[in-house]
């Protein structure tokens, strides 16, 4: 494995097949690995980038020759156009135009004998310009049987199909348009594959096709594919597609409805908008949305859009250079984010956002999703933007995993959980940026550790929230709202430091709740109030506390002020609420239950030189 990932890396190993073998290498361990995620994914750097969409042609060099042929054979290098009306005239199976130029005009019809293909470009430059008329389409289809006649649809006789359209590398602009291919189907190339760059098909009618209609090489590429109609599919896949070939489709094109669009994982540079097409979008492998430190990629998805991703299908973005994902849907027309077969939790991976990421989602639903739990089925880290607003996760093994401090979670309000435990998973920081009308399903909140250092409000989410590792406060006001219940591991504790500020603002009818996951005297250790800055008072109103430890369960230290009311202490170690000499404490209706040695601890303090202590009871 070492070996494999060194060679990804080495530079002067960038050839395609070897690329190709290294993702399967990758895979197959990958595959091997449990439900844990990998510490921290380091995707293969960016293939380069593809040719723009459309190239220039150089003038020809090779003789023009227009005329309307009985038939098609050999092999040719000339610039050959098929003059309008043409035909029928048929195309023999040793057909292939490797370089010069092919243009068939209005209301031609080729007639392609048995096992005969339209193969353009395989050995050189080639243009091709098949364009028909509306009321005069060219026609493309299968040879009758010797002595036979066909009509103008070829509808009286049901010979073999033929193979289709081949656009090798060297058709470096392709035009179809206002053109008919019927009968037509080879399994595993498509009725049109497409090995070059530039390709633009509208209006055209693939009739009675098996296998796929389009298929994109991953070499190759769309570039502007609108008012298109597939009828007569015969089976389940009508396109397949690298990921940046997508943007090429408009929403005007006729697909099956029981069909799909498969894409293959991809690198997205640029904008690229991906409109609905009507039919699922197969996801397979790793799409990078990534662009350049001057210019950001973008992806955006259409409201309806659904994306049903394979086992291993997933998405990065911002992982190298700046990316930007946009899923906004509408509520009667909301984007889905999907397994493509095994629809149960887990069945496919997820959505990462890292450090120049970028990525907003509105009328979304997230389903099937985290094959990772530590990963979600959403993950961002670093410094990723990230808004969230009215979306649904449903049935995923766990939901959203925000991991650093540095997120700028710039709206998080409407989101629901269903079926999804460990609904969040986030950086105490961050927490305070949750907004309202949140739904976690009955599921607790997780939060990592951390320390908080900028002004932060933690808010009741409805649901218990989970703290599993200390949290330190430096230079920021920490306050905790009404209502809250949060639960603790083993070992946790709360360290206020110096610049810092503490506010607890239970109500007595809402109490804050503080508590052990496991219910025993002392298993969790104090809250420290260490800061000391002039001015500077806590607030600890309204807190009920389980299960603490240490000195005591709250502990001010010397030149500390703070105000405490209504905080009792049940099953704890110590006692609820002590102090050190030269702390000014203000106390009102401090108690201790279950167990707890007693409600305050006061200090032995001697010398004149210490601050007196103010203490109510």
């Amino acid at each position: 494995m070492l070996v494999v990932v060194a060679a990804w890396y080495e530079p002067n190993v960038r050839t395609s097949w070897l690329r190709a073998l290294l993702v399967l290498g990758i895979g197959l361990v990958d595959a091997s690995c449990g439900d844990d995620a990998p510490a921290e994914e380091s995707p293969p750097p960016p293939v380069e980038e593809r040719p723009s969409p459309v190239m220039r042609v150089a003038p020809s060099k090779f003789a023009r020759v227009e005329i309307c042929p009985k038939r098609l054979a050999g092999i040719e290098t000339i610039d050959r156009v098929i003059p309008a009306g043409c035909g029928p005239l048929r195309v023999d199976r040793s057909y292939r135009l490797d370089a010069g130029s092919l243009t068939i005009k209005p209301g031609a019809i080729l007639d392609f004998e048995v096992g005969a293909e339209l193969a353009l470009g395989f050995a050189g430059t080639t243009k091709v310009v098949i364009q028909g008329s509306e009321l005069s389409p060219v026609i493309l289809r299968p040879a009758p049987p010797d002595g036979g006649e066909s009509d103008e649809n070829g509808d009286d006789f049901e010979g073999p199909r033929w193979p289709g359209i081949r656009l090798y590398k060297g058709a470096v602009h392709a035009l179809l348009e206002n053109v008919v291919i019927e009968r037509v189907g080879d399994p595993d190339r498509g009725a049109l594959y497409i090995e070059s760059h530039g390709a633009s098909v509208s209006n055209v009618l693939f009739r009675d096709v098996a296998g796929l209609a389009v298929y994109v090489n991953s070499k190759g590429g769309l570039h502007h594919f609108a008012k298109n109609r597939i009828e007569g599919l015969v089976g389940p896949t009508s396109m397949f597609l690298p990921a940046a070939s997508m943007r090429a489709l408009t929403a005007d094109n006729e697909i099956p409805s029981e069909s799909s669009i498969r894409l293959l994982g991809d690198h997205l540079y640029d904008e690229h908008l991906w409109a609905n097409p009507g039919v699922p979008v197969i996801i397979g492998g790793r799409i990078e949305v990534a662009g350049s430190q001057e210019t950001s990629a973008k992806l955006t998805f259409s409201p309806g859009i659904e994306l049903h991703f394979d086992h291993d299908g997933y998405i990065n973005v911002g992982y190298y250079d700046p990316g930007v994902m946009i899923a906004e849907g509408t509520p009667e027309a909301p984007i889905l984010f999907t397994a493509y077969e095994h629809h149960e939790a887990g069945a496919w991976r997820g959505i990462n956002l890292y450090k120049h990421a970028s990525a907003s989602f509105a009328n979304v639903v997230f389903e099937n999703g985290a094959r990772y739990v530590d990963r979600g089925v959403l993950y961002a880290n670093s410094k990723a933007k990230l808004g969230l607003r009215d979306v649904l996760f449903r049935d995923n093994r766990s939901g959203i995993v925000l991991y650093h401090d540095q997120i700028q979670l710039q709206e998080f309000r409407g989101v629901r959980f269903e079926g999804t435990p460990r609904p969040l998973k986030v950086h105490p920081q961050i927490f305070g940026g949750l907004g309202e009308g949140n739904d976690f399903g009955g599921d607790r909140v997780l939060i990592d550790d951390g320390v908080i250092n900028r002004d932060t409000t933690w808010r009741d989410p409805g649901v218990v929230v989970e703290l599993r590792h200390p949290i330190a406060v430096e230079d920021a006001t920490f306050t905790l709202m009404a209502g809250l219940k949060i639960e603790v591991w083993d070992g946790f504790g709360l360290d206020v430091r110096e610049e810092a500020r503490l506010r607890i603002l239970g109500t007595r009818e809402h109490l804050v709740t503080l508590a052990g996951i496991n219910d025993r005297r002392g298993t969790w250790d104090s809250i420290h109030l260490r800061s000391a800055e002039a001015g500077v008072a806590h607030e600890l109103r309204g807190l009920q506390m389980r299960n603490a430890g240490g000195d005591a369960a709250i502990v001010i230290h010397a030149g500390v002020r703070a105000a405490v009311e209504g905080v009792s202490c049940e099953a704890c170690f110590s006692p609820t609420l002590t102090w050190q000499c030269g702390a000014v404490v203000d106390v009102e209706g401090v108690e201790a239950s279950a167990g707890t040695p007693g409600a305050i601890a006061r200090p032995q303090c001697t010398g004149l030189e210490l601050p007196p202590t103010e203490e109510t009871n």
